[in-house]
């Protein structure tokens, strides 16, 4: 399939209270985030798990957005729960709950045709996890991967056998810290590109994001807005937008196509943070991410 990325991570619910209010378990996941982030510029096929309390709305948004969901797996069972709260400023979760359910047996199989996928994102699960994805593909042009604190605590030798196949890495900034032992960003990316990934990005919340690359270093700001209303699910989106974008060009691995991908990124996860959920990811209308890109590419001229 032609532009076809592959995302393997998690689809769940998601019960978040900030000071905007509460939602009771509303669609979350990083696979859910980041494939509806992609599906604006490539055709996302999701390998996920879910339960039987799954019901049909919770896929509407997918099909919406022409997401391939023929690969979520349904078990007996619940679907993977987490409960978080925000404080006033919304830049860190404080989790109430994480129930893994039908999750903790996760087992991505894939498809003939997903294994032959132009682009992987694999979303943030168990390194061992993303390993056996990477024994399943068969060549892909671009391998995208994401982690967290957990995995690089309990599977660091699995997670640096993933990053010797990764092409581009995405962290947080206090995990490219832990990974690394580096508070320099700079040097601590610079230490990631030696473990064996070619390009990595690392996501700065409200600072928006910073490559290191052997291309080159950059650092853009977010795109700015003046109300938010949830920040849950905005790295995932960065990550799957700007995955999505590069498995759309002929030649992806350029400096000026990353730092494309990387702006795409930013505005992308500007409309998810808009609503609790993907309510308002999945629901841009034609032309707004254009007139958000030309904004933003305007913020940054001098």
């Amino acid at each position: 399939m032609k532009n076809q990325v592959l995302v393997v991570g998690s689809v769940a619910f998601d019960s978040i209270e900030n000071a905007h209010g509460r939602a009771e378990r509303v669609l979350g996941g990083a696979a859910s985030y980041s494939s509806i982030s992609a599906s604006y510029f490539a055709r996302p096929s999701v390998v996920a798990v879910v339960g039987t309390d799954f019901t049909t709305n919770y896929r509407a948004p997918f099909k919406k957005r022409g997401v391939d969901i023929s690969g979520l797996q349904v078990k007996d069972g619940k679907t993977f729960h987490w409960g978080g709260s925000y404080d006033k400023d919304m830049k860190n979760a404080v989790t109430k709950f994480t129930d893994l359910n039908v999750f903790q047996n996760f087992n991505p199989v894939l498809s003939d045709e997903q294994k032959n996928a132009k682009a992987v994102f694999l979303a943030n699960i168990d390194p061992e996890l993303q390993l056996s994805v990477l024994k399943q593909v068969k060549k892909p042009a671009l391998v995208a991967c994401d982690t967290m604190n957990y995995w690089i605590t309990s599977k660091k030798a699995a997670l640096l056998k993933v990053l010797k196949q990764t092409d581009l890495f995405f962290l947080n900034e206090a995990e490219a810290r832990q990974l690394t032992g580096e508070y320099n960003l700079i040097t601590a990316g610079k230490k990631i590109l030696k473990l064996g990934a070619e390009h990595v990005i690392i996501k700065l919340g409200p600072n928006g994001s910073m490559l290191v690359s052997k291309l080159g270093i950059v650092q853009f700001p977010p795109y700015i807005l003046e109300k938010v209303h949830d920040t849950t699910g905005a790295g995932d989106t960065f990550g799957g937008g700007a995955t999505g974008y590069l498995a759309s060009l002929r030649k992806w691995d350029t400096l000026s196509a990353i730092k494309r991908a990387m702006m795409i990124g930013n505005v992308m996860a500007s409309f998810t943070i808009e609503s609790f959920s993907v309510k308002r990811l999945a629901g841009i209308k034609a032309g707004e991410i254009e007139k958000r890109l030309k904004e933003y590419t305007s913020m940054l001229r001098f």
